[in-house]
């Protein structure tokens, strides 16, 4: 995850808050000066930065000013003048719809790259290789992104459970046990179902990969890992859900593709065989 962003993610003291807004604001001061210049300059103790270092659970100052100096560039190429909900008005060309939108896109990209853990990314894919059984729980138009993923690991002859039905959803939250791993989909833990599911997981140790925005308080302490997607967008006042649709699948795609990756040329083969196998089916059919 991009140091900036997971700066903004954390529960800081308010001396810490100072620190960190000096680090984004004057990010070549910080970078280049001392421990004790970096202090007088923010009117705190040399103390607080070693104390976030240690929050940040990383060896010190240097190590932190490396993090800051490698993420700064990332890290700026999110826009803040970006309207993610109304990107165009009721009087827009097709020539500015079209050029807008790829606006969005692009920010949407940097932004959930900029909030993806790898090491968070890494567990979740190692949690879902060791299961015998993969759920996926959401609602609303996220079940066609489940669903897609779905599809995706099928056809590496891996099968995954998407219930859809809130009696279904309930259901196999409930019969879930350790020999699962569950993906909960969810923006800021709105789902009307999606609290009680993920007691339900849980209660039974069923690990839980959730992707979720960054607002979410309700349901992340439920998560063994947390992936986080972009969070810009309004819930409902928007003109539609660009920005999350293409976070959440950009977060599938990459967790297919790094799972994929773990027996790439066995899962080559696979859907190789798979697709050699249907067109052997429909050209007997045809001949027939």
């Amino acid at each position: 995850m991009n140091i900036f962003n997971k700066l903004e993610l954390m529960d800081l003291t308010e001396s810490e808050e100072t620190l960190v807004s000096y680090i984004k604001n004057h990010t070549e001061n910080f970078i280049e000066d001392s421990a004790s210049d970096i202090a007088k300059s923010c009117f705190i103790s040399v103390s607080t930065i070693y104390r976030l270092c240690k929050k940040l659970d990383i060896s010190g100052l240097s190590e932190l000013k490396v993090l800051v100096s490698s993420s700064k560039d990332d890290y700026m190429k999110e826009s803040d003048n970006l309207n993610y909900n109304y990107p165009v008005d009721k009087n827009a060309t097709q020539y500015q719809i079209t050029h807008q939108l790829q606006n969005v896109y692009d920010q949407t990209i940097t932004s959930t790259m900029n909030l993806l853990d790898l090491e968070e990314l890494r567990l979740s894919v190692s949690k879902l290789k060791k299961a015998k059984m993969i759920d996926v729980y959401t609602s609303s138009a996220n079940i066609y992104f489940a669903e897609n993923f779905k599809f995706q690991m099928q056809e590496i002859g891996i099968y995954i459970n998407v219930p859809i039905e809130e009696y279904q959803q309930r259901l196999s939250a409930s019969i879930s046990d350790h020999t699962h791993c569950a993906i909960v989909i969810s923006f800021g833990g709105r789902g009307i179902n999606v609290e009680d599911i993920v007691k339900h997981l849980k209660k039974n140790r069923t690990p839980i990969i959730l992707i979720t925005s960054t607002d979410n308080d309700k349901i992340i302490p439920y998560a063994t890992h947390v992936l986080y997607m972009s969070s810009y967008e309004d819930h409902y006042n928007k003109i539609s859900s660009f920005a999350t649709r293409l976070s959440i699948l950009y977060i599938l795609d990459c967790i297919y593709t790094c799972y994929f990756k773990l027996d790439y040329d066995q899962n080559i083969a696979h859907k190789l065989n798979y697709y050699e196998k249907m067109t052997d089916i429909k050209n007997k059919k045809k001949l027939e």
